[in-house]
């Protein structure tokens, strides 16, 4: 759910808001004149039980508007998902596989496509993901991440240990983010951070099939799409 979609719920928490008082200000500046015994026109009660019960409507119909807003806008960002590759994987003989991989820039805008060729039974690609803590997911704070290996993986560990490992690095290995990894769980990064970690997603070669590699709050996801 986009901003555009919201600004309605604000625009009537505000206005609701703004309703509610507006009776109530009036009240006090009667109240204010008659402790100042200050002359003005009498009315009934029944107005002020009017002007009341207005004010608490509009009021908690304002409230209820923002905080369906704001419940809105915290669902959309622990469910984010930015979408930071496509890939496809053939199999070219047993364990040995192509792999295609199209990256998304920050805008969504489609890279040139890589090509990578891996031993294994599964694709795997993986990156560095800093993780914030749920407060910030909540402001709309999204993770830092950064794809930076593509390899192949063995099922079985037997198999791993007994053939040579085939990975490729995307982005040379970074001090930065080494930095992180030692120092997020440290005053005062630990106070907004949740995490700083490596991690990957993996899966079979299916040449009827598209991969769409994401970033949510949470780390790495991967979406299996048929053609």
């Amino acid at each position: 759910m986009d901003d555009a979609r919201l600004w309605p719920l604000l625009v009537i928490g505000l206005a609701g808001i703004l309703v509610g008082l507006w009776p109530l200000v009036w009240m006090v500046r009667r109240a204010g004149r008659r402790l100042g015994s200050r002359p003005q026109q009498p009315v009934a009660a029944s107005r002020y039980v009017l002007a009341l019960v207005v004010s608490i409507v509009a009021i908690c119909a304002g409230i209820a508007s923002l905080s369906l807003m704001a419940m809105l806008q915290g669902w959309r960002a622990f469910t984010h998902k930015t979408h930071v590759a496509e890939l496809q994987c053939i199999e070219l003989a047993p364990h040995k596989l192509r792999i295609y991989l199209v990256p998304f820039d920050a805008e969504g805008a489609r890279g040139a496509t890589e090509i990578y060729d891996v031993d294994g039974d599964e694709w795997q690609v993986g990156g560095d993901i800093l993780r914030f803590k749920p407060f910030m997911t909540a402001l709309g704070v999204q993770p830092v991440f950064r794809l930076s290996r593509v390899e192949g993986r063995w099922n079985s560990a037997a198999d791993a240990n007994a053939h040579k490992g085939t990975a490729f690095d995307r982005s040379p290995p970074s001090l930065s983010w080494l930095g992180l990894y030692r120092g997020a769980d440290k005053a005062p990064a630990r106070w907004i951070v949740d995490g700083a970690h490596g991690q990957a997603v993996s899966q079979l070669p299916d040449r009827r099939a598209v991969y769409d590699i994401y970033v949510t709050p949470n780390g790495y996801v991967v979406d299996k799409r048929s053609l």
